[in-house]
């Protein structure tokens, strides 16, 4: 997209992933909201990683060491949640993980599920992410939608998932880009070299488009034509 006025960023920014200083680079140069999803939580906290598989621990501890200063800071400025209204459509926008008993909020997750993440005012439209599959849901008068992922798509595909607000309006948004530069960077991490099979099965959901495996739920969805 080269024509916007602003960006909504519902979270989970640098990790895990090979390039978060790019990463930083391209996000400080936009202006807009900034919601802070569990993976800044995840960089903030070197505790809160400290019992990871060793494959993951090796690689946060990386991103961590090369990750600039200023990035904490910025990742520090992120936000938890914000309303606001677009063309007179009223928008929510959260991270997607505020409901502690469900992992992944999916879409066929039970309507009640969903209630940490909605407003207190109706009709809203809620903008979430953290399951990294598009989809929209309306329980009650309130829209749900699921943007995806930009970076580690789950249900066979890649490329990057978002979506437009257009006079109010959302909708969904799928780019297929090259990932070369992804495995390169990835090729470059040393420590990784360390702990092949974690560097195999990261590289191999790029690859396939299946960033938590080619597994259930994400085979059935990706049967069902979901991104």
């Amino acid at each position: 997209e080269r024509d916007f006025d602003s960006v909504i960023f519902l979270g989970d920014a640098v990790s895990p992933g090979p390039q978060p200083n790019e990463t930083l680079a391209l996000l400080t140069e936009l202006d807009g909201i900034f919601i802070q999803g569990n993976h800044e939580r995840s960089m903030l906290d070197a505790e809160s990683t400290a019992r990871w598989p060793d494959g993951f621990k090796a690689f946060m501890e990386w991103i961590r060491a090369e990750f600039e200063p200023a990035g904490f800071e910025f990742l520090r400025s992120f936000t938890k949640s914000c309303e606001l209204t677009l063309e007179g459509t009223a928008f929510r926008c959260v991270h997607g993980d505020e409901n502690k008993e469900a992992r992944h909020l999916l879409p066929d997750s039970p309507s009640d599920s969903f209630s940490p993440l909605m407003s207190d005012h109706s009709p809203t439209t809620v903008l979430f992410g953290h399951s990294h599959i598009q989809f929209k849901r309306e329980i009650a008068d309130q829209t749900l939608i699921n943007v995806g992922s930009v970076g580690q798509n789950r249900c066979g595909h890649v490329g990057a998932c978002y979506g437009v607000i257009t006079d109010g309006v959302f909708s969904h948004r799928f780019v297929e880009y090259d990932p070369q530069p992804w495995f390169d960077a990835v090729d470059r991490i040393a420590p990784l070299n360390q702990h092949g099979d974690f560097k195999n099965w990261f590289m191999q959901q790029m690859h396939t488009g299946f960033a938590n495996g080619a597994v259930d739920p994400w085979l059935r969805f990706a049967q069902q034509g979901y991104r």
